[in-house]
């Protein structure tokens, strides 16, 4: 599956994770839409790390929702479990072994009044990002992006039914059942669904439409990936990167450029929206942060009470405002992650406000830190905390936020490159360690930290400055810095400030 760059810009959620709770919801979206049951009760059995991370990211609020079909921006997600009780549906929650399961995964098992079981077993796997691994126990491999035709069949099914499929995936449940799925780039022909219904054989039925707006793969993109290729083609093709960004998009998922623009402008308002909201006070769902850090540092920029003068500080009381606002479950757009969604919104309102901006300046700007996100998502880059620490969140965030600003001022497409290598190098081995599961200590303040280096870092290659490591290597030791990383520093509550006397005697307050 090729990445969509609005999975870089993007998603439009809400709560404080996109692993942990956007990623969730989208899981729980696709068992609602693969099982078509009426549920009596749903059970949830999560990975054995989530234990101490679920409650503080709302994840079983999330899977919950999103298995009664609310999507990840629905607002009442935030009140999910209520919802379900108040239909009469039962919620439970378990924990997998230990060891054998992909982390950020969740095998999510309804059971309807007659008495049926059906389960659907998925892993979040970084900024929203889902794969559906199993169907009932038997072995698949589904994403959200496409559609699906699943059949319940007492004997097997032949391949050649399911007309049109890109893929078909068979095997036996437990149950003795054989369930058969067809992958589809594009809604299947009513007629084959007719021809399946009327099997003797077939026990169940079910057209599960894609969880993700943005469009499935229709095209498999070489040149995307490495930062060289991508300016190759760009310059053979005389194109900005802005523009590269749009070709891609539409190559990718058969979209018109009108169609991308608009939808990068409407990230972009919300994005707007979110800065807006952000200057007002918060409850945050632990509070463990004021809630108005945000505002108390606008105020003083207001004021010119602050050291480092003008813009990175009106940038930061933005980015500030923006992740307070997420940790009260307001609606944001992670860019790549919920827990570094302050961080491109700040920066790039900042700029638009001081340099008086254009709306299609700024939405180029982030059509190029899309750009550059996918690229690392062709190499492998994780962009979840819990895979590769917070050098994938804020770090990732922060560089692809600096070539986004320095392409507003610079065609120079090696200058923009080197904005982001230039800013990835700086935050390489960041550990993410939250001290009780929520973002709000200390992913709040470290996107403070990702604002000033994307301005310090985009200034340094709009000078001229240039990274020793080139960016497609930057990017090669991001990854391998997120593969060394102790798993005890990645979302784990045991390394870094996790490890601390206060951030134990917190977590024990908040589960007591």
């Amino acid at each position: 599956m090729e990445t969509s760059i609005f999975e870089i810009i993007g998603p439009v959620m809400i709560g404080p994770s996109s692993s942990h709770t956007a990623g969730m919801a989208r899981i729980g979206m696709m068992a609602n839409r693969i099982l078509q049951v009426d549920a009596a009760s749903v059970r949830l059995t999560l990975s054995p790390k989530m234990r101490t991370t679920y409650y503080g990211h709302r994840s079983d609020a999330a899977l919950f929702g999103g298995t009664l079909g609310m999507s990840e921006d629905d607002p009442e997600i935030r009140d999910a479990i209520a919802i379900a009780h108040a239909n009469g549906v039962e919620t439970k929650v378990d924990f997998l072994e230990e060891g054998k399961y992909p982390e950020n995964s969740a095998r999510v098992t309804v059971y309807t009044k007659d008495g049926e079981e059906y389960s659907v077993f998925g892993t979040s796997i970084g900024g929203g990002s889902i794969l559906i691994s199993e169907i009932d126990r038997v072995p698949m491999r589904l994403t959200a992006d496409t559609w699906h035709v699943i059949v319940w069949s007492e004997t097997e099914l032949a391949k050649e039914t399911f007309a049109g499929a890109k893929e078909v995936q068979q095997g036996i449940s437990e149950k003795q059942e054989y369930v058969t799925c067809g992958t589809f780039l594009e809604k299947p022909d009513e007629s084959m669904l007719e021809l399946l219904r009327g099997q003797n054989m077939v026990k169940k039925i079910s057209l599960a439409s894609p969880v993700l707006a943005y469009g499935s793969s229709k095209r498999h993109v070489e040149w995307i990936s490495s930062c060289d290729s991508v300016c190759e083609y760009a310059e053979k093709e005389n194109l900005t990167l802005a523009e590269t960004a749009v070709r891609y998009e539409s190559l990718r998922s058969g979209f018109s450029e009108k169609v991308i623009r608009d939808r990068m402008h409407e990230q972009w308002l919300l994005m707007k929206e979110s800065v807006k909201k952000g200057q007002e006070e918060h409850q945050l769902l632990y509070g463990l942060t004021s809630g108005k850090d945000g505002k108390m540092l606008m105020q003083a920029v207001e004021k010119e009470e602050t050291i480092s003068g003008g813009t990175i500080p009106l940038a930061t009381a933005m980015a500030l405002g923006v992740m307070e606002y997420n940790g009260s479950m307001g609606c944001i757009v992670a860019a790549p992650t919920a827990g570094s969604s302050g961080i491109a919104p700040g920066c790039m309102t900042a700029l638009q406000q001081v340099h008086q901006l254009s709306d299609k300046q700024i939405e180029d700007g982030l059509f190029v830190s899309a750009l550059i996100g996918v690229i690392m998502a062709a190499c492998d880059v994780s962009f979840s905390g819990s895979v590769g620490g917070c050098q994938g969140e804020v770090g990732v965030s922060s560089a692809i936020t600096s070539a986004g600003m320095a392409s507003i001022f610079t065609e120079d497409k090696e200058a923009i490159m080197h904005a982001m290598a230039i800013c990835m190098k700086n935050l390489l081995g960041l550990v993410c360690d939250p001290i009780a599961a929520p973002i709000e200590v200390p992913c709040i303040k470290r996107n403070a930290v990702g604002v000033a280096n994307a301005y310090i870092s985009s200034d340094m290659a709009l000078a001229g400055v240039r990274s020793f490591i080139p960016p497609d290597e930057v990017i090669d030791a991001l990854i391998d810095v997120e593969k060394r990383l102790p798993s005890e520093l990645k979302c784990a509550t045991i390394g870094g400030l996790a490890c601390t006397k206060t951030a134990v005697c917190t977590r024990k307050k908040l589960t007591q």
